[in-house]
């Protein structure tokens, strides 16, 4: 195969982001970087070479928030384009109930549980997860959305 005909196609960046839920909160990160600082959204980041999905979802959520995930489900991807960019993202969600740990403070932001019918309308909220969360919420899964920035 010529290099050519790569030219068409996208490079892309594996995110995942978990959405962690207990009595009815859900754990928020207010985002302290780059993409998106300052604004508010479920914790997550790149997913590492070789790394599975679930694996770069565990160890993120361990990293930015202290918790060790013992089950989750996949919920749904999002993937997102800017015209003219080589590189596009595609983010993995999974959902968490059943997790253990004693949340701990990251350099990636300011942690907050929010009450999961209130997360929708807080000031700063990520358009992303206003998109998305309904939909998981009510369980229509997996969620599929493409959007271009």
């Amino acid at each position: 195969m010529s290099a050519e005909s790569w030219d068409s196609y996208a490079y892309t960046a594996l995110i995942v982001f978990c959405f962690l839920i207990k009595d009815n909160k859900i754990l928020l990160i207010r985002r302290a970087n780059e993409p998106y600082k300052g604004e508010i959204t479920v914790p997550g980041g790149r997913k590492k070479k070789g790394e599975s999905l679930r694996d770069a979802c565990a160890r993120e959520m361990f990293e930015e928030t202290g918790y060790v995930l013992k089950t989750m489900g996949f919920a749904g991807v999002l993937h997102a384009y800017r015209s003219g960019d080589a590189m596009e993202y595609l983010s993995h969600y999974f959902v968490c109930r059943d997790f253990e740990g004693k949340l701990r403070a990251s350099d990636e932001g300011e942690l907050l549980w929010a009450d999961v019918g209130e997360s929708l309308s807080l000031p700063g909220i990520h358009p992303f997860y206003v998109r998305l969360f309904p939909d998981i919420l009510r369980g229509n899964l997996p969620v599929e959305v493409s959007v271009a920035l």
